[in-house]
């Protein structure tokens, strides 16, 4: 399984070269004057229009910097299935033929009237609902390959092809993360709010410091909440012996 992960700034960008992720995911908001500058520094480019998006210039992006990424979904609207189908037709249409379709509102309904060949790469979009979100994905036919837009929680769902999440940056934005035990996660805190958890904290990075040399993050830097250092720590406490557990690190990271 290949996991993109989201990128929205030039810091978030060197982070993510730097702890030597394979795949990325890009909005055309945010990197549409960019993209060339970095693209070959990842060995996998996947584009999303972004919240509140412009599907005219989206579409022009999509053919002018068409040599620029492997995957793009197509102009999708969320919770809405006849918008999102419209603008897939527009884009056929135009000519481009390369986007991967969302499913939104519904994902059954959605690929009844949609009728993929078999083998065809969908992405998942957005449900209302959790119980209903996950009783679809339960229910979604096998003979599809699958991305899960922002559905980094299913990473254990061995039904999708890859998936998205900026579950990542959770350290740094919001001072939290989720930490690898072998089986399964804890949560640890970091700044004010984890100023008990120092020890475990301490624990993890000992535990992971061949983890923390390859995205050269210094233990320090973690307990003081250095922006930058927490910016990358999810990747040498969560990902990366998670992806390992799974077998995934190979498809997921360069070393």
């Amino acid at each position: 399984m290949k996991i993109y992960f989201n990128a929205n700034n030039k810091a978030t960008i060197e982070a993510l070269n730097e702890c030597g992720v394979k795949n990325v995911m890009l909005s055309h908001r945010y990197s549409y004057a960019s993209i060339v500058k970095f693209y070959d520094k990842f060995d996998s480019v996947f584009m999303v229009a972004g919240t509140k998006g412009d599907p005219d210039k989206y579409h022009q992006f999509l053919k002018d910097k068409r040599e620029y990424y492997e995957y793009a979904t197509q102009f999708d609207v969320f919770y809405n299935m006849k918008d999102t189908m419209k603008y897939l037709k527009q884009e056929r249409d135009m000519g481009i033929d390369w986007t991967l379709p969302v499913l939104q509102e519904n994902f059954l309904n959605h690929l009844a009237i949609l009728k993929p060949k078999p083998g065809d790469y969908l992405c998942l979009g957005e449900i209302k609902g959790r119980l209903e979100t996950e009783d679809n994905i339960r229910k979604l036919p096998f003979n599809y390959n699958y991305h899960g837009l922002a559905k980094g929680k299913y990473i254990t769902n061995r039904m999708f092809k890859s998936l998205d999440t900026s579950g990542w940056i959770s350290a740094a934005m919001s001072k939290k993360t989720e930490i690898w035990n072998g089986n399964d996660t804890y949560s640890m805190f970091f700044g004010d709010k984890g100023r008990d958890m120092v020890p475990m904290l301490r624990h993890a990075c000992e535990r992971y410091k061949d983890n923390l040399e390859k995205i050269n993050v210094k233990v320090e830097d973690v307990i003081e909440g250095n922006y930058k250092a927490l910016l990358k720590i999810t990747f040498a406490l969560l990902y990366m012996p998670q992806l390992k557990s799974y077998g995934f690190y190979d498809d997921n990271f360069t070393s």
